[in-house]
């Protein structure tokens, strides 16, 4: 693609979608304060504040960043260094930085003290007219200045108002043809990574419900959903309080797993990594000497499930026929979440793993894996068989098979 061609492309998008000095809520406009923008090709005298941010735009246009090479889940990274903004290889790659007000935030992403930036760039590979738009992070601007690796936004983003750096996230406003969706990103080691927004994407609405309920023995955690937002509950067994009830937390999501975090006192951090398991931490404490069931859970029939579908695993005492089963552990899992995206999307057979307080067992009583899952609300595969587990000779690893409901 010709560099001029592209350009126009890049620049037509960006006056799409910056909205002037408005936004759209609830589909009128609403007046918004416009970010922090300079022209620095101008002669005056800067002042101190222009002259701060013309460094640091300085810097930008001229930085060295990891570019994705290919669209796939796994694709190849390729160092590129801009020169006002643009970087081209004929033929083969081009990418151009977004230089528009709206396009750029400074603040502090990781905080430790320093000013960092968000960008956007846009890439084209092999020609044609596809136009990827990325949004990166540029840690430490006023010194080292290093690049994140970034995350896709998609083919010719629209924005829906200025993108800001706050609690430590860098949120996108995002406009699609149905709605605006506020993405959040945060810094992932040495990559952005997107914050899980609950309930999950456009087409996969999460219910509130528990997504995971373990046991130590000194803590019992619930992470659940309430109106959207994850919440934790904790009671610690060794004072009988509960000494978090409902208390907001942070969903991180990424390739690797699901962590939820609440960082107030005490401080918690659960996370469901790929696989199922789980690390739980209480005060940056690691909680050990909790017991735990593994498995998979799989069906026979060759469909897929949609990406709202979601599966939920509990390990339960089945010892008493005549009386409703005791839930010790349980895990849910949404088919079409960050982690399943990292690879498309999630099927099965699904990992999982329930964790609980090895002092609740008693050895005379019987224990099993149960598991369902549900789209819409709509049970469509459930357990007709008992996967026992743990006593009475039984594992405490298990594949467990669903069975379809007859619709």
């Amino acid at each position: 693609m010709n560099k001029r061609v592209f350009s126009a492309l890049l620049s037509a998008g960006l006056a799409a979608a910056t909205l002037g000095s408005g936004a759209m809520i609830g589909g009128q406009a609403v007046a918004q304060t416009q970010p922090e923008w300079h022209n620095c090709m101008t002669r005056e005298v800067f002042t101190p504040e222009k002259q701060v941010w013309c460094d640091r735009w300085g810097t930008l246009i001229n930085g060295t960043y990891i570019v994705p090479l290919g669209f796939g889940p796994e694709p190849t990274f390729e160092t590129v260094t801009l020169e006002n903004g643009e970087y081209n290889r004929p033929g083969e790659l081009i990418v151009s930085m977004a230089k528009e007000p709206n396009w750029l935030a400074f603040g502090d992403i990781d905080g430790d003290g320093k000013t960092d930036a968000a960008i956007f760039f846009g890439v084209n590979q092999g020609g044609g007219t596809n136009l990827i738009t990325y949004v990166a992070a540029v840690m430490d601007i006023d010194g080292a200045a290093q690049a994140l690796r970034p995350v896709a936004l998609g083919e010719r983003i629209m924005l829906n108002g200025p993108t800001t750096i706050d609690n430590q996230r860098i949120n996108v406003a995002q406009l699609t043809q149905t709605e605006v969706k506020k993405r959040s990103f945060v810094v992932d080691s040495d990559s952005l990574s997107e914050l899980a927004q609950l309930p999950g994407p456009v087409d996969s609405i999460v219910p509130d419900g528990t997504i995971m309920f373990s046991q130590t023995p000194i803590y019992a955690v619930r992470v659940f959903t309430q109106q959207g937002q994850p919440r934790i509950n904790l009671f610690n067994k060794s004072t009988g309080r509960q000494e978090l009830n409902a208390a907001p937390a942070t969903a991180n999501a990424s390739a690797g797993g699901l962590t939820f975090t609440h960082g107030g006192t005490p401080s918690v951090a659960v996370n469901i990594a790929a696989d199922g398991t789980q690390t739980i931490e209480v005060n940056n404490a690691v909680q050990t000497n909790s017991a735990s069931v593994t498995g998979t859970v799989s069906y026979l029939p060759r469909i897929a499930m949609p990406p709202n579908a979601i599966l939920e695993v509990s390990l339960v005492d089945v010892s008493r026929a005549d009386a409703p089963a005791v839930v010790l552990a349980s895990q849910r899992t949404v088919f079409g979440d960050a982690q399943g995206a990292a690879t498309g999307q999630r099927q099965v057979p699904i990992s999982f793993e329930l964790v609980y307080n090895p002092d609740q067992i008693d050895p005379r009583l019987s224990y099993a894996v149960q598991a369902r899952i549900v789209v819409d609300g709509d049970l469509r595969f459930t357990t007709t068989s008992r996967f026992a587990v743990i006593t009475q000779g039984n594992p405490t690893n298990v594949e467990v098979r669903v069975e379809q409901i007859s619709r």
